[in-house]
């Protein structure tokens, strides 16, 4: 269950709006369905959204929760998270607040409203809903490699990849996707994190299943979208590089069994974030992505988004050229620019498999 697409959000991000944690918040803004009231952060009140994230949508910036009532939110959406995803206490008291005041609540985190007694006890007197989106499904089954059921085989299942964990990988997808659809193809798109879940109201947070479980609940999703869709995107979290999330990163490469990847990179950084770590040459990535992959079904990373957000026009151009000779593979910024050569790596390995596949038939 999630909240229903008519709910006005507040977005909370308090201090952080825009400073690199708030991703939550962001992607809200610029994908989910529901209608912005506000984002309260009382650093950035009274500056438009659009200044702030880049995002143009009409909403304004307040300071509190009483400003969000005033401007009509019925709901409120935790929007910011760090590595560990716990909740700092200073929010526990904005949170009853807003119960008082009418609101819903969503969270993200690994921390949850239904494990604080003061939480639970506000909504129960005011008859208002808690959704931890990072709650996993009970009975969750160990990947068999289930994907490569005949039925299953028919579709085609591109997963993003990263050399860092906060590149774009589910943005990456989502703006794939948006291209996909506008030619009038048959997708899906499989939330694997917080932010997905609660931009498509469905999905399972792999970081937050036991590790046994976690290619399994990927595969389980993939099985479920390839009855409607000729197309999966499957977000990805975490990189196989990251001292952190690698295990989060090969569950999903794993558990979706991909036919094709996007690597996802931001070429202003050049450490594995929180560490001292060197990111790893693109091409080393692009080899162990696809050397993963062979155990299963082979797979081929297909192109590179990039994430120029913090690079001028000039210099965005410059890094999208310069990987795509060092890769020799399709290179863009889905956002800033477009995503169609990412649609189209896509689909030309989509024609090349089916073509592959009707001459080994008839042999």
């Amino acid at each position: 269950m999630y909240i229903e697409e008519t709910a006005r959000l507040a977005l909370y991000a308090p201090g952080e709006f825009g400073q690199g944690s708030s991703k939550t918040a962001e992607g809200v803004l610029r994908y989910g369905k529901n209608p912005i009231a506000c984002v309260i952060d009382e650093k950035q009140k009274g500056r438009t959204i659009n200044s702030v994230v880049g995002i143009d949508v009409d909403a304004p910036i307040v300071a509190t929760i009483e400003e969000a009532l005033a401007v009509g939110a019925n709901a409120l959406l935790l929007g910011t998270a760090w590595n560990g995803g716990r909740m700092p206490d200073r929010w526990r008291a904005d949170i009853v607040a807003a119960i008082e005041g009418g609101m819903d609540v969503i969270n993200g985190l690994h921390d949850f409203l239904e494990d604080d007694a003061n939480i639970v006890a506000a909504a129960l007197a005011h008859g208002k809903r808690l959704f931890d989106v990072r709650k996993s499904p009970e009975n969750l089954p160990v990947a068999a490699a289930r994907v490569l059921d005949a039925d299953v085989r028919k579709t085609h299942v591109i997963l993003t990849v990263g050399s860092d964990c906060s590149v774009g990988k589910m943005t990456t997808a989502l703006e794939i996707q948006k291209v996909a659809d506008a030619q009038g193809a048959r997708t899906a798109f499989v939330a694997t994190g917080q932010t997905g879940i609660m931009i498509c109201g469905r999905g399972i947070a792999i970081d937050r299943v036991i590790g046994d479980f976690m290619a399994g609940a990927t595969e389980l999703m993939v099985v479920e979208a390839a009855k409607d869709a000729d197309y999966i995107f499957v977000e990805g979290q975490g990189s196989l590089a990251h001292p952190g999330f690698s295990g989060v990163t090969l569950a999903l490469v794993h558990g979706s069994c991909p036919q094709g990847m996007v690597l996802c990179h931001k070429p202003s950084r050049t450490k594995i974030k929180n560490t001292e770590i060197e990111i790893a040459d693109l091409n080393k990535l692009i080899a162990t992505y696809e050397a993963m992959t062979t155990y299963l079904r082979p797979g081929k990373v297909l192109a590179v988004a990039l994430n120029t957000s913090d690079l001028t026009e000039d210099e965005a151009q410059s890094a999208i050229s310069q990987v795509q000779k060092h890769t020799g593979l399709p290179t863009c910024d889905p956002v800033r620019f477009s995503a169609k050569i990412l649609w189209q790596a896509i689909e030309e390995s989509s024609k090349l498999l089916k073509t592959r596949s009707i001459s080994e038939n008839r042999r």
